[in-house]
């Protein structure tokens, strides 16, 4: 295989991949977030916040039967659009990339 080819299947194997943007949400940040959360000290006097009461309401059934259907439907979406969103701030599409590694895959 000629020095060229290697090139040109590096290349390719880049553009397939396709990043495209600065990712803000790095490596193990969810996780480091997520326990960070979890940390947070509970005092006697501390009121519940909504981000706590979210979480409760996805995570159990007990505190979930505080909204109705469509109320948990619409919270259950929102989480799912937000996961969605961040898998692609994660691993973006790259729609050039894309058409370039297609067009050098048919040459």
């Amino acid at each position: 295989m000629s020095a060229k080819s290697k090139t040109l299947r590096r290349l390719f194997a880049q553009l397939k991949e396709c990043p495209s943007r600065y990712n803000r949400f790095r490596g193990e940040m969810p996780r480091q977030t997520w326990e960070r959360f979890q940390r947070v000290a509970w005092e006697p006097e501390d009121e519940l916040t909504p981000a706590v009461m979210a979480g409760l309401i996805l995570h159990d059934e007990t505190f979930a039967q505080l909204l109705n259907e469509a109320e948990r439907s619409q919270m259950l979406a929102l989480a799912v659009n937000a996961l969605e969103r961040y898998r692609q701030e994660t691993n973006p599409p790259n729609q050039l990339g894309k058409l370039i590694a297609a067009s050098l895959e048919e040459s």
